[in-house]
């Protein structure tokens, strides 16, 4: 199983503008399913690649447009005699750093596009290829949605000044945005929360109930005062 690591920096030569749409979901999407990592749109995750499957699957890749579904294995995978099953829903990524080394072994950078819904697999060795759709957020501009994202960012505020300060990086993003998705995105990135209650949030389509199942565990962690903070 891959796992995550910062990869380490390499030359490389700078690449011409190429247009890439990506509005729409590939026909076919390798997926890769981890055990502890999720994918959310504009997430950047580093990981370490040293399975020889996934090695193969990445080099295919990135002969080809480095799209990669990324996808949370559901509880019990480790059983005895058990299926790793990955959930039905996941993050779809595109590769923009790869550093390759002697024994194989790769350090990759995924940038998350979208969320994307598997339909059905269509090839399982030697890793598994999915038939996927967009997952898209149901659009909701009301003064509802509004409302619940300005208490789901007070939220936020709070539990970052109570952990870490009043002039964290995180308070100066968030003023930066004003998507109630992009934000959305950036405090579930950001809170130490177990991967299967991000894997919740990721599952939901209607924005409302995405923010509100956020602003209950926001609200769970601030009357937790014993945790360790999860941010740095």
């Amino acid at each position: 199983m891959a796992s995550e690591q910062a990869p380490v920096e390499g030359n490389r030569p700078e690449e011409p503008f190429v247009f890439m749409d990506q509005s729409q979901a590939p026909d076919r999407l390798p997926i890769f399913p981890l055990p502890n990592v999720l994918l959310f749109p504009n997430m950047v995750l580093p990981l370490h690649i040293f399975e020889e499957r996934y090695k193969r699957m990445v080099s295919d890749c990135l002969q080809g447009d480095r799209l990669l579904g990324l996808f949370l294995l559901q509880h019990g995978w480790d059983e005895e005699g058990a299926t790793p099953t990955p959930y039905d829903v996941g993050g779809m990524g595109r590769i923009t750093r790869a550093v390759r080394y002697p024994n194989g072994s790769m350090d990759i950078l995924l940038s998350g596009l979208a969320r994307v819904h598997v339909l059905r697999y269509v090839q399982h060795k030697p890793y598994l290829i999915a038939e996927v759709e967009m997952w898209p957020d149901e659009p909701d501009d009301s003064e509802g949605v509004e409302a619940l994202t300005r208490r789901m960012v007070g939220l936020f505020e709070r539990y970052v000044i109570a952990k870490v300060g009043e002039g964290h990086e995180l308070l100066k993003n968030l003023k930066l945005l004003a998507s109630p998705i992009d934000l959305l995105h950036t405090i579930v990135t950001n809170m130490p929360l177990d991967v299967h209650q991000k894997q919740e949030i990721l599952n939901l389509r209607p924005v409302d109930e995405r923010i509100t199942m956020m602003i209950t565990f926001l609200n769970q962690e601030l009357s937790s005062s014993n945790r360790p903070s999860g941010l740095e």
